[in-house]
């Protein structure tokens, strides 16, 4: 049985990481993102709020007649707030960089209907991609029929000069614009104006949140699949097992008493021939994480984001960082709120010898609600690939650290989450199933609140 295991989770890992025999553009070995938009209605409250809860700094805005920008920044992660302040009929959908929020995608592919709403919400709607070629990358998008919202555009300034496009994700209001920017010096991108706290913004907080560790997509039930081939056949995708209790077709099913979930993962594949590629060849390729919930589940986290949100959307995002007891005590101390894990999870049988294994403080992580897991597949035995180099990862223990904040916006829709990881690429799946049962805790206790008042 265990030989059956080890062979299934090498053939995994030799699908892979196979191409690194082939005769690929080595700027094309991982993918990372340039930006994350969210449209926000009130977004000097807003980025206020980041600045001083989550340490981003401001280094640049813009501001037309018909919106107001804000660009803020932490390490290698850049978030973009968006707050309309004028109307389309005015002329906004001339504006270079305006990118509509409210246009729902229904996701059976290959085909895809869009739909406008009326309904206006804060929302994380645009994953900006770094493409090295545009033309490229766009000719195989229309190959697969994907919809240009905007066509390719160069804007220039004194710092250079970026290609930008934008196109339609299947999953509910989600964008991607592709940014190809090479040789561009600029703060941001042209047509910003560099705040005075940008030269201060360089590696003074990335020991706080380095970089986008992942994103997570919340879909209605059974679109799964449609994501994965949707993303697949656009950008070169391809799954990954989050650990080695994951059925190939099922995905990871949680499925409890109080919380039923379906979980699949997918990454940018390595030999694809999109033109994706990351700028800073130290940063892990991002990864995307599909959840649904199981059918009959009754009222759950997903259903009530799908239901609060108009429709499938990004539910939350993850932020890396170097030091997570570091990070969570600060965060905590600034005033973000956390979704605390169920108060059995640090006597659960053998998270002690594995906490002591790992060689981290059970009191230290307990005090601030830190939870932890170990990696310990067989493919993590296989692999000494170059992403574990400088990350002080074991080859005997990789493990991994995380932990939920509390919605951020008014409704129970997008959170974050803060993870470290010491050599881990997946998810471990004890970890999986504590945070989810947090935020569901958290939720739950939040209706009952609502009702008793």
């Amino acid at each position: 049985m265990r030989l059956l295991l080890f062979v299934k989770w090498s053939l995994r890992y030799w699908k892979r990481s196979n191409c690194r025999f082939m005769n690929t553009d080595i700027h094309m070995k991982r993918l990372s993102i340039h930006h994350i938009e969210m449209g926000v209605q009130n977004g000097e409250e807003c980025h206020k709020r980041l600045a001083k809860q989550y340490g981003l700094s401001l280094v640049a805005t813009r501001e037309n007649d018909f919106l107001k920008q804000w660009v803020l920044k932490s390490g290698a992660a850049t978030i973009l707030l968006t707050q309309l302040t004028g109307t389309i009929s005015q002329g906004l959908e001339k504006d270079p960089y305006y990118v509509p929020s409210n246009l729902f995608s229904s996701c059976k592919y290959p085909y895809s209907t869009i739909e406008a709403t009326n309904n206006v919400i804060d929302t994380v709607y645009n994953i900006a991609f770094n493409v090295r070629n545009m033309d490229g990358c766009l000719n195989r998008l229309a190959k697969a029929d994907v919809t240009l919202l905007k066509p390719v555009k160069t804007l220039e300034d004194s710092d250079g000069k970026v290609k930008i496009a934008t196109v339609k994700s299947c999953v509910g209001n989600v964008v991607h614009t592709l940014v190809e920017s090479d040789g561009y010096m600029g703060t941001f991108l042209p047509g910003f104006t560099t705040e005075k706290s940008a030269a201060e913004c360089v590696n003074h907080n990335s020991d706080m949140i380095s970089h986008f560790d992942h994103v997570t997509f919340a879909c209605k039930c059974g679109d799964s699949i449609d994501v994965l081939n949707w993303y697949e056949e656009s950008f070169g995708m391809k799954r990954f097992f989050i650990n080695r209790d994951e059925d190939e077709n099922e995905g990871f099913v949680i499925n409890n008493a109080d919380i039923g979930l379906r979980l699949k993962v997918f990454e940018y594949w390595r030999c694809a021939e999109t033109g994706l590629y990351s700028v800073d060849s130290s940063i892990h390729s991002i990864k995307f994480v599909i959840a649904e919930a199981l059918p009959d589940q009754g009222p759950n986290q997903v259903d009530t984001f799908l239901h609060e949100h108009g429709g499938p959307g990004v539910q939350h995002i993850g932020l890396h960082t170097p030091n997570i007891v570091h990070a969570v005590s600060s965060l905590k101390k600034r005033g973000v709120e956390f979704a605390e894990p169920p108060y059995t999870y640090y006597t659960q049988v053998g998270k002690l010898q594995e906490i002591c294994d790992v060689g981290e403080d059970l009191t230290v992580l307990e005090e601030n609600g830190i939870l932890i897991d170990a990696e310990a597949d067989p493919e993590d035995r296989i692999n000494n690939s170059e992403e574990s180099k400088g990350d002080n990862s074991s080859l005997v223990i990789r493990y991994l650290m995380q932990k939920f904040t509390k919605p951020i916006f008014d409704k129970n829709t997008f959170f974050l989450e803060i993870i470290q990881r010491v050599g881990a690429r997946g998810f471990g799946s004890g970890n999986v199933t504590a945070l989810w049962r947090s935020v569901q805790a958290y939720m739950n206790n939040k209706k009952d609140l609502t009702k008793s008042s």
